[in-house]
Order: C-alpha cells, then structure tokens, then sequence
C-alpha cells in the first residue's frame, strides 16, 4: 500500500506494546483501564517492546528492529495513579504512562539502550537505519 501512495520514499512506522507475566499492555484508551494497567504495574517489572520498520519503497528494501525496555514500577497508591492518569490522561500510551512527562515518577527503574524508544520511536536505531539507506543524519 505505502509503495502505490508514495513510490519513492522511506516509510517510517513504529509502535510498542507493554508485557506484564502474561499480560499485554496496549493502548488503554479509558480512563478506568489506564488506572487497571497501573494498578497491575505498580511494584512490578514491566518489559516494553518498541517496533521500528522502515520501508524504502522504491527498491523494496527494508529494516526492522525491536528494542526492549525493562521497567520497575514504584509502588503506586490509587490516588496517586488516578491524580497521573487525570492529569496526563495517557490513554492512547502503552502500559498507561508518558515517560516524556510526568510519568518519568511512577517508575524506580529503567533498563534501556535507546531511551527514545521507550518514547515510542527508536531514535538511535532511526538514525543508523538511515544511514543504511543513504541518509546519514549528521551529513553535510
């Protein structure tokens, strides 16, 4: 589909999804099931996986990578998650949180190569698949 609509260009696409146990944590998109995933997620481990795809539609090449996120939640009161959730309203965030704002205080701990992709878009692998594809970001 990207290769009829733009046929010579670099597609860029990238989402991410949380894990907890056995449970994936997606996009609440409510109020009350972002309060559900923090509940669940408070002073816990939570891996996140952030997806990178990048299509170059004129020759058909491609790059993929997944980058992996350990967090650990602090242990988080019902009032404290729901004060966050109002006021950042994370609802269309995975696992329920921006890490660019102020949910950088619901956690204890981060394990991550590339803190961009917690974010949502892996700016250190961007950058190097670009270059593999002839655009290096810092050239002159």
């Amino acid at each position: 589909m990207a290769a009829s609509v733009f046929p010579d260009a670099l597609v860029i696409g990238s989402d991410q999804v949380g894990i907890l146990g056995g449970t994936t944590l997606n996009k609440p998109g409510s109020i009350e099931q972002a309060c559900r995933q923090l509940r669940a997620a408070s002073g816990r481990e939570v891996r996140f996986l952030t997806g990178l795809s990048v299509l170059d539609t004129a020759s058909g090449q491609s790059r993929s990578s997944v980058e992996i996120c350990t967090v650990e939640f602090r242990e988080l009161t019902d009032k404290a998650i729901l004060a966050y959730v109002e006021r950042e309203r994370p609802l269309d965030c995975a696992g329920s949180f921006k890490v660019e704002g102020l949910g950088i205080a619901l956690f204890r701990r981060l394990a991550i190569e590339d803190p961009t992709a917690l974010e949502g878009l892996p700016l250190i692998r961007l950058t190097e698949f670009l270059g593999l594809f002839g655009l290096p970001v810092l050239a002159a």
